[in-house]
């Protein structure tokens, strides 16, 4: 089946699961993993995921701080993402 499907099970791991998955996770790989399905989209730019973010964060050590205004998930795209979406 190519592995088609493996990435819908993942994200149907408890949640708990997922959060010490990503806690060892850079910004830039949380951003991608955000953009792989739906439902670890929904996950991911939840509020409950704001802790996995700055431990992403904190964990690269020498970064600004996050500019108010700004969510978790949009810091790291304004630091990572090659592309602008102001």
């Amino acid at each position: 089946r190519n592995g088609r499907g493996r990435l819908r099970q993942f994200a149907e791991a408890p949640v708990d699961v997922l959060f010490v998955i990503f806690s060892h996770l850079e910004p830039l790989d949380l951003l991608r993993m955000s953009r792989t399905t739906k439902a670890l989209r929904s996950l991911l730019m939840d509020k409950s995921s704001r802790t996995v973010w700055k431990s992403a964060f904190l964990a690269m050590g020498g970064l600004p701080p996050i500019i108010e205004g700004l969510s978790e998930p949009q810091y790291a795209n304004l630091l990572f993402d090659s592309h602008c979406h102001v």
